[in-house]
């Protein structure tokens, strides 16, 4: 640790515990994980980070986290995946993998990595790290009419044992690389892409969604991999997929799954949201499956059960995030037919051939509608618990909630790429709802959600120490930019902040933040982390 970071530690040490002072706001205190004034690791000449994806977190309090920062190679950012222990002798900031860095094998073409469409993952115990990355072809050979070909642009790829190695890859239909293909179809097929972020689980396993195309017909899938069983050879295992019938239907109904969301994975199990119509689902719900060949899909919650706590409403719609602590399930559902209407702009920073393509199409806005009645929930999946209790209602919106839901615009733009193989999906706007669980015994669970507040429409992280605990307001937009992080400008206040599904475990939380102090236009950011895991009340 660098006698910035003593000094800063020091200073927020001291600040700590006091810039909460209402009841109904809870004190953690705030360490900084990385932030705009850190070196991005091996990359020379020397950079700095400047914008930052949510993270994911560990039990061992290990921290995995996206990054990029400004000016790499070639004019790219300099961008990869990153990983950092905090807690008990802290380490530096290590790479799991940069932009331009060689993809693990198989790769005869010495083809670098160019992307990680989505935030990496981390294993709950083992501290395997999963991400997503895109790339040149990796792989070149020879088609039996003589043709070369170059195929392979994306994959997962995981670090079992400290090692990147690739963990499913578009190479299903190559000679060699059988163990690739989609499991559950007859005629020898390779996956299209990987949407969304694969999670790690058991050390070597990972759990992912695939899209695959069988005679001209798309299809979508949840699928899990052990990595390196078999020298790393073993075949992916099929849980669900666009043939598989809904099981929470009337007897004898045949609706198959329309859509499935990128997998949670937890206690060697596999949960997943898998619903006939994304846009507009009229049956589907919450699965869990062992994670196995083919297994039997349990019902968690289904499109059609009754909302606790909410005289005579049913869940119409589930978001795609779910976080899995213990035997706990979070999630964000929806109920009722009411609307409102909202208009949404396009990005002003990030990825230039997205923004350009937004503002291509949507050059006054997009205009769309989102529901009045949305909620945060936790199930327990014990057996032993009755059925009538077993899902829990967190928050909702009405006299201080408004919205759950936050926006993106993001996927591929047209003509975008290198051609081969490239599917990606289409981009456009899509919504999310983000919520983190962390069990505080067998028994009992402790949630974090953001939120955006009914009053002055501000967004900020809320959290229950337990279902029935008194919301505790951690960190809102408009706060003093210094309680989080010292070294933030002076005056700066907090603009933005965010968490994802795997960031809060062990009672301790990860989140993103970004601040300015809008008189001198000085910005910050960074990730930070509560070491004292007091959100939980301990």
């Amino acid at each position: 640790m660098t006698n910035r970071k003593r000094l800063a530690a020091l200073v927020l040490a001291l600040l700590a515990g006091t810039a909460f002072s209402t009841s109904s706001e809870a004190s953690p205190r705030w360490v900084t994980v990385v932030n705009n004034g850190d070196r991005i690791p091996t990359v020379s000449p020397a950079k700095v980070f400047n914008s930052y994806n949510q993270p994911s977190l560990s039990n061992g309090c290990v921290v995995a986290f996206r990054a990029r920062g400004k000016g790499g190679s070639g004019g790219e950012p300099a961008s990869g995946v990153f990983k950092r222990r905090m807690c008990a002798n802290p380490t530096s900031i290590s790479v799991l993998a940069l932009r331009g860095g060689l993809v693990p094998q198989p790769n005869n073409t010495d083809a670098p990595f160019n992307e990680f469409p989505a935030f990496p993952r981390i294993d709950t115990a083992s501290n395997t790290i999963a991400t997503r990355g895109q790339s040149r072809p990796v792989w070149e050979y020879t088609l039996p009419d003589g043709t070369d070909t170059r195929v392979g642009t994306s994959g997962i790829y995981a670090n079992p044992g400290g090692t990147l190695r690739t963990g499913m890859s578009l190479l299903g239909t190559v000679p060699g690389f059988e163990y690739f293909r989609v499991p559950g179809v007859a005629t020898p097929t390779r996956f299209d892409q990987f949407p969304g972020a694969a999670s790690p689980f058991n050390t070597s396993w990972v759990a992912f969604k695939g899209n695959y195309t069988v005679n001209t017909v798309a299809k979508t899938g949840v699928f899990v991999r052990n990595t390196t069983a078999s020298g790393g050879t073993a075949s992916a295992c099929l849980i669900a997929n666009s043939d598989t019938r809904i099981p929470n239907q009337v007897t004898g109904g045949t609706t198959k799954f329309g859509s499935t969301a990128p997998p949670s994975t937890g206690n060697s199990k596999v949960f997943f949201v898998g619903l006939d119509n994304e846009e507009a689902p009229t049956k589907g719900g919450i699965y869990s499956a062992p994670a196995a060949c083919n297994p039997a899909l349990t019902t968690l919650v289904g499109i059609g059960d009754s909302v606790p706590g909410v005289t005579g409403a049913t869940f119409k719609a589930f978001g795609e995030s779910l976080s899995v602590a213990g035997r706990f399930v979070a999630f964000w559902g929806s109920w009722g037919t009411a609307t409102r209407t909202i208009t949404l702009r396009c990005p002003a920073d990030g990825e230039a051939s997205i923004i350009a393509y937004c503002n291509q199409q949507y050059p006054n806005g997009f205009v769309t509608t989102v529901p009045v009645n949305q909620g945060i929930f936790v199930h327990d999946t014990s057996p032993t618990t009755p059925a009538a209790r077993r899902t829990k209602l967190i928050a909702r919106t009405g006299t201080t909630f408004k919205d759950f839901l936050y926006w993106v615009f993001s996927g591929r733009p047209p003509a975008s790429g290198t051609g081969e193989e490239v599917i990606e999906e289409p981009a456009r706007w899509r919504s999310s709802a983000f919520v983190a669980a962390s069990a505080t015994s067998d028994s009992s669970v402790a949630t974090v959600f953001k939120a955006t507040q009914v009053s002055g429409s501000i967004q900020g992280l809320w959290a229950r120490a337990r279902p029935t605990a008194p919301l505790a307001a951690l960190i809102k937009a408009g706060s003093a930019a210094r309680f989080v992080d010292p070294e933030a400008p002076a005056g700066a206040l907090v603009t933005t902040v965010g968490i994802e599904r795997d960031g809060f475990r062990n009672c301790r939380l990860a989140f993103t933040a970004s601040m300015l102090n809008a008189t001198t236009s000085e910005s910050w950011a960074g990730i930070y982390l509560n070491q004292d895991q007091s959100i939980c009340g301990s």
